[in-house]
């Protein structure tokens, strides 16, 4: 009998960290810690902040809001946090010089979702970059910086993916689901212990998994209609042009090469391009190939909806079971509870 998962679609509360609490400002939101089995209010809604309060809350392992003040929450952050994401990544400064610094930058900056904003930020803003370029050239030390900063960012003892999550925009573009792919992966490989040379190739492989759609037609990639057969057949060129994309660049690591290659490919040999089944897909593509398809469900496309990401699980779980690694699928579930 098949072990059966029970999915967490019902969650009421979103982890913060206290580093965007501002001293001297009233909080517009309760704020919860997690007793046994239940949430209890700490703070509530209308009280003044003071560093009293401030340590206090830094002394709690985890503070939470409750998910139908999260309007609130996004407005609080908007106001008081030093980086706008869309300005960040539509900015005019260099993409290729931020992505260079980003290491001594990013050291600078305390508050974690600060961080993870800024790194997020500055790998959107280099791969859409290279997305809106003309020619093919890639900078390889400006994407292995931007994989290198994911992974330490990430390598903490807290669970970042609601953090993630929270962050992340809800409107499709190629260049932010990269990233996204790219953060989803990274946090996977490090739930798994992979090495740190795994972890960064992994990383720069999610970066980079859709490069190949620089041969593809813009008209076709923004179609705001499904498919036709052979118009996805054109599009499943994209892997496999990625793949040449990234040789004639000089980037020759065979996690990335193989991660890029098949990340379309499916447990049940369904995939593609070259229809591999079970473990003879590579490891990196399998986690590449569950973070593509959680990213484009939850992300609102012209043609369809978004998923919320329990909804998308559940799918990918129930519907979409033969197709995925199921222990990297369960443990993608784990981490949103």
């Amino acid at each position: 009998m098949k072990k059966i998962i029970r999915l967490p679609l019902t969650h009421s509360y979103s982890p913060i960290t206290p580093e965007i609490l501002v001293i001297g400002e009233i909080v517009p939101f309760d704020i919860h810690i997690k007793r046994y089995n239940d949430f209890v209010v700490i703070i509530k809604a209308g009280t003044l902040l003071d560093e009293t309060l401030i340590e206090k809350l830094m002394k709690q392992d985890q503070i939470f809001v409750f998910k139908n003040h999260s309007d609130k929450l996004n407005d609080y952050r908007s106001l008081h946090s030093t980086i706008n994401l869309s300005d960040a990544i539509h900015d005019i400064t260099d993409p290729i010089s931020d992505a260079l610094s980003i290491k001594e930058k990013n050291s600078s900056i305390t508050a974690l979702e600060e961080k993870l904003l800024f790194v997020y930020s500055t790998s959107a803003k280099l791969m859409r970059y290279f997305f809106n370029s003309d020619g093919e050239k890639l900078n390889s030390e400006a994407l292995n910086q931007c994989s290198t900063e994911i992974v330490d960012t990430l390598q903490t003892d807290v669970n970042v993916m609601p953090l993630v999550l929270q962050m992340l925009p809800n409107e499709y573009s190629v260049y932010q689901h990269s990233t996204n792919v790219a953060f989803f992966a990274s946090i996977i490989g490090k739930t798994i212990h992979m090495s740190r040379k795994e972890l960064i190739e992994l990383t720069y492989a999610g970066l980079v998994h859709d490069i190949g759609k620089k041969r593809i037609s813009s008209t076709l990639l923004a179609k705001p209609s499904r498919l036709e057969e052979d118009e996805y057949e054109l599009i499943k060129n994209h892997s496999l042009y990625g793949y040449e994309i990234l040789k004639m660049n000089g980037i020759l690591a065979p996690n990335i090469l193989n991660g890029v290659k098949y990340h379309h490919e499916k447990l049940d040999g369904s995939g593609y391009p070259e229809g591999l089944r079970g473990k003879m897909i590579p490891k990196g593509a399998r986690i590449l190939s569950m973070c593509d398809v959680f990213d484009a469900l939850t992300t609102k496309r012209s043609f369809r909806k978004s998923y919320t990401s329990f909804e998308a699980l559940h799918i990918m779980k129930r519907e979409m079971s033969s197709q995925f690694d199921e222990h990297f699928v369960d443990i993608f579930i784990k981490m949103h509870r």
